[in-house]
């Protein structure tokens, strides 16, 4: 979400009691079975999105609030003979209607997962972190989730997921590793135990039958700006309990898969000379604002005397967080190039909100300076955003509405129909968005650490 600070402040309570929400801690109940809603704390509940939340979101056509209202109405309805996870994800389901990436349902934990997790590459679905108990399953290709393909589960379950096909893409990675989303789509009849038809490592067939996980992965923190990616990082050695990674392998690693930071910068390629930006957040992750690391990055690493021709500014696990830190920023890094100098944006479905304004901002302040590499990003360039949270009264489901419209293509001029932000800062004069250079990383270049996104932008800089 593209927030002002004040508004991140009164989201940080609602992202701790959706960490809290599944279990107390005193109880430790096996560790990944949600609470049980009883019919009226559901109605109640589905009231409360109906009648407090819907009203605030603007990000819904005439006709998609009027689906919106169906299935809250058919939810109520069948309140007496819904499971906890059944209810949860017909909230999901309501609140995707209008296909909006900034207004979502934030289930935190009342959905079990699988003792695995999985990342779409450009070759299929892969099991890319497991249960210490199922390591043997690491890098396996899924081929079939109980009875569906991949490709089948992904499409049965879009509806459940707000924002466009890529976005759906992204999520869906996470959601299609839970029992309860696999019940719900057909893949299986009975959530206790999920078939998966895998394709092992060794080029192998296996059928793994696997039960919902008993523990949680401890490097899962169920926050939704992270979840997602979260994945794609493994965890550090020293974590109690640490699910091991496809990646522990690896003999090298692209620093994108390092440690999540808000920015930090090195100098890379042939004899140092690329400048490096890794970005995982726009707002600061400390005290320090995060628009002062910036302007430090400006004056300490691209004024004189270091002055680099190249910049490669990677926002592909960048999920947002505030553009107002990066504006003054993307406005200067193309006048400050020297001549003939560069600037290469890494860009991925992870790459949302207020990254995707950066890129715009830096794609329209630089124009031919600037070269987009990667895979289409986790939005359009229009959207509904700027909005806040509320949060059901039984459930604590997190509910994000939106309330404002950008544009970050074509552009707005009218502060009465588009947010004022974007009528001051935004560009007006993009065509697009989609990636210059499209590279899509195949899960055998994963698996043994290189980056092809990277290595593209690097083959560019000389």
């Amino acid at each position: 979400m593209l927030a002002h600070p004040a508004t991140w402040r009164r989201f940080i309570p609602l992202l701790a009691m959706l960490l809290l929400i599944a279990v107390p801690a005193s109880a430790q109940m096996a560790a990944n079975q949600p609470p049980a809603l009883t019919p009226a704390q559901m109605r109640e509940d589905l009231t409360y999105l109906k009648t407090q939340w819907a009203p605030l979101d603007k990000s819904f056509s005439k006709e998609e609030h009027q689906a919106f209202d169906r299935v809250v109405d058919d939810a109520m309805a069948a309140s007496g003979t819904l499971s906890t996870e059944e209810f949860t994800l017909e909230v999901m389901r309501a609140v995707a209607i209008s296909r909006n990436g900034h207004t979502t349902a934030m289930v935190g934990t009342l959905l079990r997962d699988l003792p695995v997790r999985a990342w779409w590459f450009s070759d299929g679905l892969y099991i890319i972190k497991t249960d210490p108990q199922f390591a043997n399953l690491l890098g396996a290709r899924i081929d079939k989730l109980g009875a569906l393909t991949p490709k089948e589960a992904l499409r049965r379950v879009a509806p459940f997921i707000s924002g466009t096909d890529q976005r759906i893409r992204y999520l869906s990675a996470t959601f299609l590793t839970s029992p309860d989303v696999l019940k719900r789509t057909g893949a299986v009849a009975d959530s206790s135990s999920i078939p998966l038809t895998l394709q092992l490592r060794d080029g192998s067939s296996q059928v793994a039958e696997l039960k919902p996980a008993t523990t949680r992965d401890p490097g899962d923190e169920h926050k939704p700006a992270t979840r997602g990616y979260s994945v794609l990082i493994p965890d550090d050695n020293g974590l109690p309990g640490r699910w091991p990674h496809v990646l522990d392998k690896a003999e090298e690693r692209s620093p994108i898969y390092s440690k999540r930071i808000d920015v930090t910068t090195s100098m890379i390629g042939q004899d140092k000379q690329v400048l490096y930006i890794r970005a995982n957040s726009m707002t600061s992750l400390d005290e320090t604002s995060l628009h002062w690391k910036y302007a430090k990055i400006l004056n300490t690493s691209i004024v004189p005397p270091s002055r680099p021709k190249f910049v490669i500014f990677d926002l592909r696990l960048n999920n947002g967080g505030d553009f107002f830190n990066t504006i003054l920023f993307s406005q200067a890094l193309p006048k400050l190039l020297p001549p003939g100098g560069h600037i290469f944006v890494l860009v991925s479905r992870s790459t949302f909100s207020a990254a995707i304004v950066t890129t715009a901002m830096l794609k329209a302040n630089g124009q031919d300076k600037v070269t987009l590499i990667g895979e289409t990003m986790g939005d359009n360039g229009q959207f509904w955003a700027e909005g806040d949270a509320l949060q059901m009264p039984n459930s604590h489901i997190g509910l994000e509405y939106a309330t404002q419209f950008e544009d970050y293509e074509k552009g707005c001029t009218n502060p009465d129909k588009c947010y004022w932000a974007t009528v001051a800062f935004g560009p007006r004069n993009l065509t697009s968005l989609a990636p210059d250079i499209k590279v899509d990383v195949a899960f055998s270049d994963y698996a043994a650490g290189r980056d092809p996104v990277l290595e593209k932008a690097l083959s560019l800089a000389k």
